[in-house]
């Protein structure tokens, strides 16, 4: 019997637009689904979703997704190396077959940069370049290594966005050791990014750059609860910090970042302002975010850097059902259907669930109008379909 292929995309659809509707297009031509692994309501750049994850997922699944099941808490809001090594861990645990993700540069560049930064002796340099130029940030060391073995062109590529990740997707396949296919999908540089439609200040203006499918969705959503801002937060996070928070081992956070937030807090009124004053030469805006947010809502190195223990279906079409029912037996981790099921998992996946609970029920208070949500009586979309 012929078997299905799949792959995967490790996603955040903040929100779903034009770009993430040509990529599910082009991987669609050579495999039978797509499975999206979806931040959950905290992204990557460390910042709150635009809007809730079960409607991020329906926009995607009616955008030409088959699966969308979520990258919980806190792996969605850590640095590229750690969210993509928890992404990709989901997707070998799902048994897909292919990783699919968007490049800004030539896939054999990037290959060839990827031999180079996952070699020993470079992550070794690395170290001894960031402890003998103490200004120097990550980032930035990493790119002057770089350009020093392969030249500046190279050191370019590696600040693009899409890049960085797909350099950690490598990575991750290659350190995991997992027979996961990486297809690479050139970003047709045409399109909107998800960050410049954010920065749109009219709530029109967003959806008028989304798919209609996309848009359709979020249309739904009445003013009240669409887009969601971090900055809604900001009494909240800033009380939370003025409250007299020990240091503790804060994922991404030295303790001098953590005095600069900590000072810092004490005259701040917005969360934008917060991450404004304490970016520097050496603590690049989004490690600040991540670092308030891991201080805020108290998420140590330990928690950060263990396997993510569960996922959670968002939302699925006929497709996606079918690749549940006849893989579930072999997947390396349990996918949560619906969140009042989470009473049959482990000790482990209870207490990883109940902090992303409790978390996102803080997170509705971004919402244009402050809501409480009860996560139990979620269910996901389900689209009943045949492709």
């Amino acid at each position: 019997m012929f078997k299905k292929r799949y792959a995967a995309i490790i996603s955040e659809y903040n929100p779903f637009h034009y770009g993430h509707l040509y990529q599910i297009e082009c991987l669609k031509k050579d495999y039978d689904g797509i499975i999206c692994i979806m931040s959950g309501n905290l992204v990557q750049r460390g910042e709150v979703a635009v809007a809730d994850k079960y409607i991020r997922a329906k926009a995607a699944l009616m955008c030409g997704a088959s699966l969308v099941v979520e990258l919980p808490f806190p792996f969605c809001m850590l640095s590229a190396k750690d969210f993509a090594s928890a992404g990709v861990y989901i997707a070998a645990s799902l048994g897909v077959e292919a990783l699919g993700f968007g490049c800004e540069d030539d896939f054999s560049l990037l290959t060839r940069i990827s031999d180079v930064i996952t070699d020993i002796s470079f992550e070794k340099n690395l170290n001894n370049l960031i402890k003998f130029e103490k200004n120097l940030s990550f980032p930035k060391a990493k790119e002057k290594l770089l350009e020093s073995i392969l030249g500046a062109a190279s050191a370019e590529v590696i600040r693009k966005p899409n890049n960085i990740l797909t350099l950690e997707y490598l990575a991750a396949i290659k350190k995991g050791g997992y027979g996961i296919l990486p297809h690479p999908v050139k970003r047709d540089m045409s399109l909107r990014s998800s960050s410049s439609i954010r920065k749109e200040q009219s709530r029109e203006a967003m959806l008028s750059l989304l798919p209609p499918e996309s848009s359709g969705v979020y249309t739904e959503l009445n003013e009240s609860k669409f887009p969601r801002r971090t900055d809604n937060l900001s009494q909240y996070i800033i009380g939370t910090l003025r409250n007299n928070i020990n240091y503790n081992d804060f994922y991404g956070t030295t303790k001098d970042l953590f005095n600069i937030i900590m000072s810092t807090a004490q005259n701040a009124s917005t969360f934008s302002e917060l991450i404004e004053a304490c970016q520097n030469a050496l603590y690049t805006e989004a490690r600040v975010r991540r670092s308030v947010l891991s201080m805020v809502f108290n998420i140590s190195t330990e928690i950060a850097l263990c396997k993510p223990s569960y996922t959670m279906l968002l939302a699925a079409d006929s497709e996606g059902c079918t690749f549940l029912k006849n893989r579930k037996k072999q997947f390396g981790i349990p996918v949560i259907t619906k969140p009042s099921h989470i009473k049959k998992e482990s000790n482990e996946v209870k207490v990883a669930f109940i902090r992303e609970a409790e978390l996102d029920n803080v997170l509705a208070l971004s919402a244009p109008k402050a809501e409480s949500i009860n996560l139990m009586v979620k269910t996901p979309f389900i689209l009943n379909n045949i492709r």
